[in-house]
């Protein structure tokens, strides 16, 4: 009986364990997915982030993705070179970054951005300040 009841405490151990996943959060996972299927349907540049994968929930470990250690929020991306040989420019749809809250870093050189889509002129303004940085 003694036993069982060992066993069963380190099984609730381990669930516990498990369910304290320190990876991101959902909404920036899907977020950088979002950016990632962006990339792929405007240029051919997404090859670039191919280790960002819908299997691996910790998108901190992703390429050109740095998360706050305590949070675990993205709060840097590096996107420079993504689009770099599109035959195209591309017009950025900026409320691609909406779901990055502590984003402090964004850097998108070297893309072939013009501009941004209609109605994101203030959203684009924010992001571009935060890429000056």
């Amino acid at each position: 009986m003694r036993q069982l009841l060992w066993v069963w405490m380190l099984l609730m151990a381990l669930a516990f364990v498990n369910d304290r996943c320190h990876c991101c959060l959902q909404e920036e996972r899907s977020g950088l997915l979002e950016i990632k299927a962006w990339f792929g349907h405007a240029s051919d540049g997404s090859y670039r982030l191919e280790d960002w994968d819908k299997e691996d929930l910790n998108c901190c470990n992703w390429d050109r993705v740095a998360c706050d250690n305590t949070t675990n929020r993205v709060i840097q991306l590096d996107l420079s070179g993504v689009n770099y040989d599109a035959l195209e420019d591309l017009y950025l749809n900026a409320s691609l970054f909406l779901p990055f809250k502590e984003l402090v870093t964004l850097e998108l050189s070297s893309n072939q951005l013009v501009g941004g889509l209609k109605n994101q002129g203030s959203l684009l303004s924010i992001l571009f300040s935060l890429h000056g940085n």
